[in-house]
């Protein structure tokens, strides 16, 4: 198919909002509108993002072949991943055989309860491993999950204290959204993939070719680059998730950091023009890469000289200067992520000779 999606993707989301309201979706949002939005990057290849209506989190991809449907990661909760599918369903009947988990994260495969045994569903060996144990109170789950009471109790004071009538439906639907999300959380089993991985996967089905490719720890200890060959197109997952839209860095609690530069280069070494991240939009500056490489070594650099000079992780998180790297992140380098560090602390201490 030639045709540029940087040009299209405002007619693409009109056209395919408008096939949810005249192909009758069935809708999984509070309100009762479509979940996700669709736009076509190349032919059969959609990506797919949330509308608003309800807690969604995270993109997905998916690909369309001559009779079956391919999905990358399945969403934050079991609700949304229904509502993800409602909307699949209103592009195609073909059924749903193939989903790929890009890592283990809650906002990426916590949807994954919803497919039955006739879903391969397919991730790298680490992330079976993760999904296996007791994900749910490992800390980037819970802190994420802990925090929603607070969250919706700060938001229904706002409801109450607000006397602008404009406002006041904007946030009653706003904890409608989240107050739905808090309950759909509650459903989740982690699920583990039936199917897994170690280096590279090919799969050649349904008339297209995806490969799965592990490029070495960074985001987590198993991030999966799904790449399609013919249509140039990589998805990152979270493993990168570049600049637009997305604030550019990603999530370092459960990272890598000092490997995560070398991994970068197995990415870069992929024939692709687009990148579509976990999170924000498809970009294709490739430059990108070297900007959070630069980042990743810099960081990783001052943190492991405080370290050795014993400082503690709060003190280090203070005295990191990242703002040489403003130019490409804005004021998100104005104070060094605390998670990141901690993390980084934990490794060094597992690297110490006892």
């Amino acid at each position: 198919m030639n045709r540029s999606w940087l040009t299209l993707a405002t007619c693409a989301v009109v056209i395919f909002t408008a096939q949810w309201q005249t192909r009758g979706a069935a809708l999984q949002a509070p309100d009762g509108s479509p979940s996700h939005r669709f736009e076509e990057i190349a032919d059969g290849v959609y990506f797919a993002t949330g509308t608003g209506a309800m807690t969604t989190m995270s993109n997905n991809l998916v690909i369309i072949n001559d009779d079956h449907v391919m999905l990358v990661d399945s969403s934050v909760s079991p609700a949304a991943a229904r509502g993800l599918v409602a909307g699949i369903k209103t592009l195609t009947d073909k059924p749903i055989k193939y989903v790929f988990n890009t890592h283990y994260h809650f906002d990426h495969a916590h949807g994954n309860q919803i497919f039955g045994d006739d879903v391969e569903i397919i991730g790298h060996e680490f992330v079976r491993s993760m999904l296996m144990s007791d994900v749910l109170a490992q800390r980037t789950n819970r802190s994420f999950t802990a925090a929603i009471p607070a969250q919706l109790e700060a938001l229904r004071a706002r409801v109450a204290g607000t006397t602008d009538a404009a406002e006041r439906q904007r946030l009653e639907r706003q904890l409608m959204i989240e107050e739905a999300h808090g309950i759909a959380v509650q459903e989740t089993r982690p699920t583990p993939p039936n199917l897994t991985y170690r280096d590279t996967l090919t799969l050649v089905k349904g008339g297209r070719e995806v490969q799965l490719h592990f490029p070495g720890r960074g985001h987590t200890g198993g991030d999966t680059l799904v790449f399609l060959p013919e249509e140039r197109i990589v998805f990152t997952g979270d493993f990168f998730v570049g600049s637009p839209g997305a604030g550019g860095l990603p999530y370092m609690g459960d990272g890598y950091v000092e490997e995560w530069p070398a991994s970068l280069d197995r990415l870069r070494a992929l024939d692709f023009e687009v990148m579509v991240p976990g999170h924000g939009a498809p970009f294709r500056e490739r430059e990108q890469i070297d900007h959070l490489e630069a980042y990743l070594r810099d960081f990783h650099t001052q943190v492991s000289a405080l370290h050795a000079q014993g400082v503690s992780a709060e003190d280090a998180t203070a005295r990191i200067d990242l703002t040489a790297h403003a130019a490409h992140y804005g004021n998100r380098v104005q104070t060094a992520d605390p998670r990141a560090v901690l993390r980084m602390y934990e490794l060094f201490q597992v690297k110490m000779p006892r």
